[in-house]
């Protein structure tokens, strides 16, 4: 026996073992190889070429999302369960590949990879890296048995678990057997080989009969190892490859995951061309929407935060990326076909989501479910395949240029009623240093109209110079564009660039935090770029700066939005404007609020829900013990409002909008 340490391999195994061990592996190698050709002709080369423009970028995605996992630590237990999964298969998989590295290249010319201190420091990484999987392990098969309510019992996971575990188990049984029969005095080093070691000499088993067992036990070893890389093409594992690929590029070029791309645009569309919005088989994704199928982890935290599924809708964000995930897989041996017709997708679940963006927030690997929902909203748009209200608001905001119907004369009438409380045009007022951007609601809903005139009078006495757009105002389109009305949304908006390119720099303040998510980011794609301030945000600046104060002492908890919080990373400014009064948070807050339930065009048509989300987020509110919900967003104050009246609450409990505690 050598005195330098040094890895045996093959040890304990009869002569031609090597040989015979790869003539088993190339079906297996073949299997694995053969579906993974299948993922890459889907999706492998357009990949590539996406890293290969930004470099840089995708790998500080993948280094922030894949490496350090910082979306899966957010919940610590299954968290540090998935870092020991990941981190055991990625350590044992290197050490593999560097024991076949020893022995088939430097073997083979005299050399010595895995030997000295290098092979100790190798032994003992290993050992760790083991028992973080078997912890990953257990806890994972733990969780499963325990019911956790978002985790699916499928014969697949627990296959590759309990795979897994035979793997780490046995292992660990052939590095003790190993060390038992060897002897090599640097047995130590595998701390957990060592120990296994010790306690079957503790059981007096005779090492030439351990031997034997050592060779059956390899060859299990080897085979479900080999089982579990063949099937890793074709199963749920795949996420473990494609994931780390489809992260890095979640950000790497301008896109809003909480908004589908955009399909055409109007002013170049040749006018002999055909339009094709949206999809009807899962063959007509792009790329990239395939390979997010494929790197969806099927954990639920999707689920679990989307407030049309806890309302009781048919809508699981989870199961449309698993639906679709297995259908493209479907569509390889019988064809494509009709997600509609074959009732893969339906119109409930699809017009139940309210496209507050907690899925996308919560996705572990950046997977937006929005992306699939919209664009199949889009084809049974384009196709007229709406439900009767949706047709209506539609057809009302081409007709009336708004989706309440009304006539211009009321937007006039708003207007007028500003402009008695002194505020002057763009046109009567040019050097105006804010232009105030009113927003469909506040032009046609007395409740919203408060908060416009509220604002007037604050910006008024707060000395701002200011003007509105007047009569040229006109509706945004975002919610046509929710619903899946592109071309419609499209008409607006470049209606509405054409109005605001003239601004020359002005900031444009909005208290519809939709409107602000259009004018700020999706109007870019149109040529528009503006400097636009939510009113929360101009609300905080005023009291941060002692120009403004609350007129009365109140307990308050504040209902953050969606398209302002989530979508748009504004949680702090909210709560400065409301600096000096008692704010008593819900558990729900910031960037992991609970939607309203009035996005995505809830707001416009009746879902049928089993507990509307309003209602659950004013039994949040009350559990506070706060005298005002304070909200940021127009929609969620009548939605929220709504609830009140429809618990009965109108005496305990006050909803008002931010601007109305000044």
């Amino acid at each position: 026996m050598s005195e330098v340490p040094a890895r045996e391999n093959f040890a304990l195994l009869p002569h031609g073992t090597e040989s015979l061990m790869y003539i088993v592996l190339i079906p297996f190698a073949a299997v694995f190889l053969y579906g993974l050709y299948l993922k890459l002709s889907e999706y492998g080369i357009e990949a590539l070429r996406a890293i290969a423009r930004d470099p840089v970028t995708w790998i500080r995605n993948v280094v922030r999302y894949a490496v350090a996992q910082r979306r899966i630590v957010r919940e610590l237990g299954p968290g540090l369960m998935h870092l020991g999964l990941s981190y055991g298969i990625l350590a044992l998989f290197i050490g593999t590949v560097l024991v076949a590295i020893d022995f088939d290249l430097f073997e083979r010319f005299g050399g010595k990879l895995l030997e000295g201190a290098a092979y100790l420091a190798f032994e003992a990484t290993l050992d760790l890296f083991g028992l973080f999987l078997l912890y990953g392990l257990l806890v994972g098969l733990a969780r499963h048995y325990a019911g956790v309510r978002r985790l699916r019992n499928r014969l697949e996971y627990y296959s590759y678990l309990y795979g897994l575990l035979f793997i780490g188990v046995t292992g660990y049984l052939l590095e003790g057997i190993r060390l038992h029969v060897t002897q090599v005095p640097w047995s130590s080093y595998s701390f957990v080989g060592n120990s296994v070691s010790v306690a079957l000499a503790s059981m007096g088993l005779e090492r030439g009969w351990l031997s034997q067992v050592y060779g059956w036990v390899w060859w299990s070893h080897a085979v479900v190892a080999f089982g579990l890389v063949a099937a890793l093409p074709f199963t749920n594992l795949l996420h473990s490859v494609v994931a780390v690929f489809y992260s890095g590029l979640s950000h790497t070029a301008p896109r809003f995951p909480t908004v589908a791309n955009t399909p055409f645009k109007l002013q170049e569309l040749d006018e002999s061309a055909e339009i094709k919005v949206g999809f009807r088989k899962v063959t007509e994704l792009s790329w990239y929407q395939k390979m997010g199928l494929d790197a969806c982890t099927d954990c639920g935290r999707c689920e679990a935060v989307c407030p049309a599924f806890v309302a009781g809708t048919p809508l699981s964000p989870r199961m449309v990326v698993q639906k679709l995930r297995e259908e493209l897989w479907a569509s390889r041996r019988r064809g494509p076909r009709d997600v509609f017709e074959d009732g893969v997708l339906t119109y409930e679940e699809l017009f139940a989501c309210t496209t507050c963006g907690a899925c996308v927030e919560a996705c572990p690997v950046t997977i937006s479910p929005l992306e699939y929902i919209i664009e199949a909203r889009r084809a049974l748009t384009f196709e007229g395949r709406l439900e009767k209200r949706a047709v209506e608001v539609l057809t009302s905001l081409g007709r009336t240029g708004n989706m309440y119907g009304l006539p211009p004369s009321s937007r006039e009438d708003a207007i007028a009623e500003l402009r008695a409380l002194g505020a002057k045009t763009v046109d009567e007022n040019p050097e105006a240093e804010y232009v105030y951007w009113l927003g469909c609601l506040a032009s046609f809903d007395p409740r919203a109209r408060n908060i416009a005139k509220k604002m007037v009078e604050i910006m008024t006495g707060c000395g701002l110079n200011f003007a509105i757009l007047g009569p040229v105002e006109s509706c945004t389109g975002v919610e046509a564009r929710r619903i899946g009305e592109e071309g419609r949304f499209q008409e607006l908006a470049y209606a509405n660039v054409e109005v605001l390119k003239p601004l020359n720099g002005k900031k444009v303040v909005t208290h519809c935090p939709h409107c602000f998510q259009a004018l700020k980011n999706e109007y870019r794609e149109f040529g528009l770029e503006l400097e636009v301030i939510h009113h929360s945000v101009l609300l905080g600046r005023l009291v941060r700066e002692g120009r403004l104060r609350a007129r009365e002492a109140l307990s308050v908890t504040l209902h953050d939005s969606c398209y302002l919080a989530r979508h748009n990373g504004i949680v702090d400014e909210p709560r400065e404007a409301l600096a000096g009064l008692d704010l008593r948070e819900m558990n729900r807050r910031g960037r992991w609020t609970f939607c309203c339930g009035g996005g995505g065009g809830n707001y416009w048509y009746e879902v049928k829900r089993v507990k509307r989300e309003s209602v659950q987020r004013i039994e949040e509110a009350l559990s506070t013990g706060a005298e005002v919900v304070v909200s940021e967003c127009p929609f969620c104050l009548a939605m929220l409002e709504d609830a009140v009246r429809v618990m009965g609450l109108e005496g305990k409990l006050k909803v008002r909008d931010i601007s109305e505690l000044f």
